[in-house]
């Protein structure tokens, strides 16, 4: 019994010397040390009230990113605390905005569509323009959230490009493509149309490859010939010349097979790689052969 007490004593007085973490978090907020106050804070234990504490010292020292995603939990994680959340998120896109981070505006206009999807995005979405300086995956989440708040054409053509962009660059051709070919429709802006048509250009060609690759030709072929038509004069057309006659050869039809080729071969001005690949194929098959006509036919009697 002796030995159990003292135990409880030894327990009691370590807990009373351990310092509280949620204090000094506090001390270090009111000190504007900000860096001490998040690790103190995090450090405290996972709750709601920790979670807001964390989120509001990272906004104030900078850290917009981490703050981002502090908010965002506290919405999820406690309703009764949305609109706490949601004016934490909207002070974030701010700071981001005037600060030049697109990636912490990013995440907090995703953040309010998860935790507030009524907060008027109009605002701050019109202002978004740093699709370009982020990742395919992250452009990818974050342009259908500030599309559902644009003020107009001339705002949602920019962002629909944007978003068939970054489905292709992270390898979602099958998503990029209605979306470039809606921007082609849509907008008469030579530019956007350009980019529009190169991107599409590129996902025609690798949905054309992928296509081959998995014995399904007759896809191939449509995604070849759509690529070539597009993009006739660049290395898009000219690799799915290549793409096409190999479509055709694979469903047994060397003639079409024969004359992509040729008219890759032969438009060249100069012999390059393709044009070369082009030839090699060419090469490859089997000669024509022509009947010998000068030979005279037997007359039978």
């Amino acid at each position: 019994m002796k030995a159990a007490r003292l135990l409880v004593v030894f327990l009691v007085s370590c807990s009373l010397g351990r310092p509280d973490r949620e204090r000094l978090g506090d001390a270090a907020w009111h000190e504007a040390r900000w860096t001490d106050a998040m690790a103190d804070y995090r450090a405290a234990g996972d709750s709601p009230r920790l979670t807001a504490k964390f989120a509001d010292a990272a906004l104030q020292g900078g850290s917009l990113a981490e703050s981002a995603q502090a908010w965002t939990k506290l919405g999820a994680e406690a309703p009764e605390r949305t609109a706490e959340a949601a004016a934490g998120l909207a002070r974030v896109a701010a700071a981001a905005e005037h600060d030049g981070k697109p990636a912490a505006l990013a995440q907090a206009i995703v953040g309010l569509s998860r935790v507030a999807p009524g907060w008027p995005l109009g605002r701050i979405a019109s202002r978004f323009g740093g699709a370009g300086a982020l990742a395919p995956a992250q452009t990818a989440v974050v342009i259908p959230a500030v599309l559902a708040a644009a003020p107009g054409r001339d705002a949602i053509d920019p962002l629909l490009l944007a978003l068939g962009q970054a489905d292709r660059a992270r390898g979602a051709c099958d998503l990029a493509v209605p979306i470039l070919e809606g921007v082609l429709r849509r907008t008469t802006n030579v530019g956007l149309r350009d980019s529009a048509t190169t991107a599409l250009g590129w996902c025609e060609l690798g949905l054309g490859l992928s296509a081959l690759q998995t014995a399904r030709p007759g896809d191939a072929e449509r995604w070849f010939d759509r690529a070539a038509h597009r993009l006739p004069q660049g290395d898009v057309g000219r690799r799915a010349l290549v793409g096409l006659g190999d479509a055709r050869l694979r469903q047994g039809d060397t003639v079409a097979a024969r004359l992509a080729w040729q008219s890759l071969a032969t438009a060249a001005v100069a012999p390059d790689s393709l044009a070369q690949l082009a030839l090699t194929r060419l090469q490859a098959l089997a000669p024509i052969v022509v009947p010998d006509s000068g030979t005279p036919h037997p007359v039978r009697p």
